[in-house]
């Protein structure tokens, strides 16, 4: 659906968070359906040798305002052993269907716990129990460490599973190889990945399961576009279930800040 696949964009963009730097940087993407842009992404990535920080702002344009949130905010926020992440704190704001969302992980034990839910009834959505919740992190921080995975190794072959507070979805991702990067004007190799997610718990009430937990691929192209500068994400593909497949494509590569 639009909604889960402009997340799936956003929590691609952490991507770039594989390799620690003293500044942070932002980068800016344009996300597009059937060649028309519908929504612009902008992703802050801060990371020390032991922490990291990921913030994104998404907001729709043209017809993507009527099939997409307005402006949607997202933070992670945890501490780095290696090339495994521990969130500490996942935030996630916006507006859908009329009405404020907003989410707030936190974790404790490495399990997460709500400590905010708005609205706290989705009277369409069957509630993932606290038992699927365990041994999950964050989508944005799922993507730090698959990242940093990638920088370490040059390959992309890892699992695990993400809860975003009303969902469970489970993902794998494998290395497809490498290649020219996809974008015209770059030179260099970009390291193509694929990722196959799938919804566990968290059903819409009503829907199959057999059909809503079916496997969704996307493909992402990533390299490192400067000396002193994480792998960054340049561009994303992946499936919609209405209009066509959307595309997330980097822009601009700047520092962050004024």
């Amino acid at each position: 659906m639009p909604r889960r696949a402009a997340a799936v964009a956003l929590a691609f963009a952490a991507l770039g968070a594989g390799a620690p730097r003293a500044e942070p940087i932002e980068a800016t993407y344009a996300l597009s359906q059937t060649g028309i842009t519908v929504m612009d992404v902008q992703l802050s990535i801060d990371l020390s040798d032991d922490r990291y920080r990921v913030a994104s702002l998404s907001r729709s344009r043209g017809i993507g305002r009527f099939f997409l949130p307005r402006e949607q905010r997202a933070e992670a926020v945890g501490g780095l052993a290696g090339r495994d992440v521990q969130p500490f704190r996942y935030m996630s704001e916006g507006e859908w269907r009329g009405g404020p969302r907003r989410t707030v992980l936190e974790y404790l034990g490495g399990a997460p716990r709500l400590a905010l839910l708005e609205p706290t009834e989705d009277p369409d959505r069957i509630p993932v129990p606290p038992e699927q919740r365990d041994g999950t992190i964050d989508t944005l921080s799922a993507l730090v460490r698959l990242a940093r995975n990638a920088s370490a190794t040059g390959r992309c072959d890892m699992a695990g599973a993400v809860f975003d507070g009303r969902r469970r979805v489970e993902w794998n991702s494998r290395t497809i190889g490498t290649g020219a990067p996809p974008i015209p004007g770059l030179t260099g190799e970009a390291l193509r990945c694929r990722l196959e997610s799938r919804l566990v718990a968290g059903f819409r009430r009503g829907d199959d399961p057999a059909q809503a937990g079916r496997p969704r691929e996307a493909d992402a192209w990533i390299a490192v576009l400067r000396a002193g500068a994480p792998p960054m994400p340049l561009r994303v593909e992946f499936p919609s279930t209405i209009l066509g497949a959307m595309r997330l494509d980097l822009v601009r590569l700047g520092p962050s800040g004024p």
